[in-house]
């Protein structure tokens, strides 16, 4: 197989992957998912699931989250343990770990 071949064969495989993910961890598929954490998830795997769009997220020094939206507002979306703790939940439910 020649190296564009490859090439093309491997954006496949992760556009396929990123599909899958996308639908694994759509909003739809969690009744009780908050338009924050769609919000959140969307950013973090790059899929636009609710509106406003997270833009960019900080971490502060003493564990705070906070987020900045496309339009450019500013909000505090909780503590950095609070958002690890609902993504792991995310991701067992999603069937995605085994924790």
């Amino acid at each position: 197989m020649n190296a564009n071949v490859k090439m093309i064969a491997a954006s496949l495989e992760s556009i396929a992957d990123r599909i899958s993910l996308q639908q694994k961890h759509h909003p739809q598929r969690f009744r009780c998912m908050s338009t924050l954490m769609a919000a959140l998830v969307g950013f973090i795997i790059g899929a636009p699931f609710v509106t406003p769009i997270i833009a960019e997220i900080a971490v502060t020094s003493d564990g705070f989250i906070l987020a900045t939206t496309d339009d450019g507002a500013n909000f505090f979306v909780g503590t950095h343990e609070d958002l690890l703790r609902n993504w792991f939940a995310l991701l067992a439910a999603a069937e995605l770990t085994t924790v």
